[in-house]
């Protein structure tokens, strides 16, 4: 009996780095949100991004994805109530996805 066909489908375009979607039609307002938005510690994982370590979910803190930090709505939380551990963590995240960006093609307007 001859082996069964196992066909595999590869994408080769490459996610958007800052919303990791393939289909995003530009990485740059992506990254304008995330330097919109205040970034703290995540309140479930005290910034660590550390999971529990009774947990079955995985080694990472499944609230903020390992990254310490947790998205706020402008206003309602005040610069103060950020640690300076999290402005650096989240000033970080956004220099390297700045360059990553840099480097994206830009994006293609069809015109119908």
């Amino acid at each position: 009996m001859p082996a069964s066909e196992l066909v595999a489908r590869v994408s080769l375009q490459r996610p958007c780095p800052a919303c990791l979607e393939i289909r995003c039609t530009d990485p740059a307002e992506c990254l304008y949100f995330l330097t919109s938005r205040p970034w703290a510690d995540c309140i479930k994982c005290d910034g660590s991004g550390w999971g529990p370590e009774d947990s079955s979910s995985g080694l990472f803190c499944v609230y903020c994805d390992g990254s310490g930090l947790n998205e706020y709505a402008p206003g309602s939380i005040t610069p103060d109530e950020i640690s300076d551990r999290a402005k650096e963590r989240h000033a970080a995240y956004v220099a390297r996805l700045t360059v990553i960006v840099g480097e994206c093609p830009a994006p293609v307007v069809v015109a119908a």
